[in-house]
């Protein structure tokens, strides 16, 4: 009778511990887990980097206008916003007052470095009311930039400043011109551009060429864009 009632006591006794041992797991799992979707609500949207916006969502664009008696222009002066150097083409329509096309003209420029402005002109043969425009825009892949090596300095003269271009880098730099608008008060007077390089149509590394810039119209303020490459 002992031994039977020592059976019964030691049956309860591992029913017991394995209620225990249960609801211990159990609990176990209810506090470690996490709802997924929990997880996704605390994502935050990251906004898209810099790179991923195409460069020509990234220039800047101002428009000019210059008629003489003889020249009709229109400029386009470009910044490169954007953290890639750029290459660009543009194509430019010109229409008259009736709104009729009277003129089609296109341009490019290579190596424009990021945080750096150029200047385009076109010359369509007759006067012209209204302009439209296609700008296109890639990463500089082909040539090296070097606007940031390139500083001037402006001496004001009769008729004309005197530009000194100087090359601050450690390589020369081929095929540099400068290109100057000069204004009268917001009015656009005069539009001069020449190559500051020697014989081998280079700027050579700290050497400074000085060049004239004519305007036969009287100013008073002038903006001045320099290019090149390697």
């Amino acid at each position: 009778m002992k031994k039977f009632f020592c059976l019964i006591l030691a049956f309860v006794m591992v029913l017991s511990f394995c209620a225990c041992s249960g609801e211990s797991a159990k609990s176990s799992v209810t506090s470690d887990y996490e709802p997924q979707t929990n997880k996704e609500t605390e994502k935050k949207e990251e906004p898209p980097k810099e790179d991923s916006i195409p460069i020509v969502e990234q220039l800047e664009v101002e428009k000019y206008s210059y008629k003489s008696d003889w020249f009709n222009y229109f400029f386009m002066a470009i910044k490169n916003n954007s953290s890639l150097n750029a290459d660009i083409s543009v194509e430019v329509n010109f229409y008259d007052s009736d709104g009729k096309l009277v003129g089609a003209k296109s341009g490019s420029q290579e190596a424009i470095e990021s945080g750096h402005s150029v200047l385009l002109y076109f010359m369509p043969d007759e006067d012209y009311s209204s302009v439209e425009y296609e700008l296109t825009a890639k990463e500089e892949t082909w040539y090296e930039c070097v606007q940031s090596d390139l500083t001037y300095e402006a001496t004001e003269a009769k008729n004309k400043i005197i530009l000194s271009v100087t090359n601050n880098g450690e390589s020369a730099a081929e095929f540099v011109e400068a290109s100057v608008l000069f204004f009268k008060g917001d009015e656009v007077v005069g539009f001069s551009q020449n190559y500051t390089t020697d014989d081998d149509s280079e700027l050579k590394p700290g050497k400074t060429i000085n060049k004239e810039m004519d305007c036969y119209d009287e100013f008073d303020s002038y903006k001045v864009f320099l290019t090149g490459r390697r």
